[in-house]
């Protein structure tokens, strides 16, 4: 298991953005491609990328996972909102085949007034067309949801189908702990691990599982709020974190804190991940 967390591409990227990753002590990272409040999407620099591409191999960070737009929505029958939202996860799967970056992560959306079966039958038909035209190279995640509303991918079963639906090997999953947590997985103890990981192998299968997103909370669990708070300060706290980390199906997962932030929470949570997880950091590169 490699430790990372979200960094930024705003203002002298790439240099900036790896100084951040190293100052945190990351091994992995998770980056946007863009605004990921907006629509536009940021014209492909070639040079920058190329240059992003050489210092993270210079300074052994990977893989890298592209995040995509928090605007996004797959799921939705609104045309204009399904047309946009599909263009920006194309874009970014496009930047990582360019830019020789591993993943492209992605939220699902919401079914809004659809039933589950035609929203799951939408979603699944975009993702399929989505990858079949992307250059080869990235695999998109599916990011599962906090369970809010009418949100597509709050539950393992409904990520199961949708990957069975799809059937295509570049399509993988990353899971939330704090999504998880929300939509009612009681990650809390050894237990609960234990059966959350049971219904990730029944619906997933681990092979698919490529990226965590280690995040704790204060809500209640099966709240549908979706809050993220430092690892093990929260409601899953210490004894989940460790059951969750040391899982060996797990030993090939990207974990990335997208906790609260600066430099020293950064630092902080990721000696608290690899901590939990029973693994001290390799000497990084000079």
């Amino acid at each position: 298991m490699r430790f990372g967390v979200h960094v930024g591409i705003g203002g002298n990227f790439p240099i900036k953005t790896i100084e951040q990753a190293r100052a945190a002590g990351c091994e992995c990272i998770q980056i946007f491609a863009g605004n990921p409040r907006g629509w536009r999407r940021t014209p492909y620099d070639a040079r920058a990328w190329q240059e992003f591409k050489t210092l993270r191999k210079q300074h052994g960070i990977f893989p890298v996972l592209i995040h995509s737009s928090y605007l996004v929505n797959l799921t939705t029958t609104n045309r204009t909102l399904h047309a946009n939202s599909s263009m920006l996860v194309a874009h970014d799967l496009e930047v990582a085949a360019r830019g020789g970056i591993e993943f492209v992560n992605t939220h699902l959306g919401s079914y809004g007034e659809q039933t589950r079966t035609a929203g799951i039958k939408r979603v699944s038909a975009t993702i399929s067309k989505l990858i079949r035209v992307a250059k080869p190279g990235p695999m998109l995640l599916l990011e599962n949801s906090a369970g809010a509303g009418n949100l597509c991918g709050g539950t393992m079963e409904e990520l199961g189908e949708i990957l069975r639906t799809v059937g295509d090997k570049r399509v993988g999953v990353c899971l939330d702990t704090a999504h998880a947590w929300a939509s009612g997985y009681d990650v809390h103890d050894e237990k609960g691990v234990d059966a959350f990981m049971s219904a990730v192998r029944k619906h997933i299968g681990l092979k698919r599982v490529r990226a965590l997103h280690l995040n704790d909370t204060k809500v209640d669990l099966g709240a549908k709020r979706d809050l993220h708070w430092h690892l093990a300060q929260g409601r899953i706290g210490t004894t989940g974190f460790r059951a969750l980390l040391r899982r060996p199906e797990l030993a090939h997962v990207a974990a990335i804190c997208e906790t609260p932030k600066s430099v020293e929470e950064d630092r902080m949570n990721l000696r608290a991940a690899r901590r939990l997880a029973g693994v001290t950091r390799s000497k990084p590169k000079a």
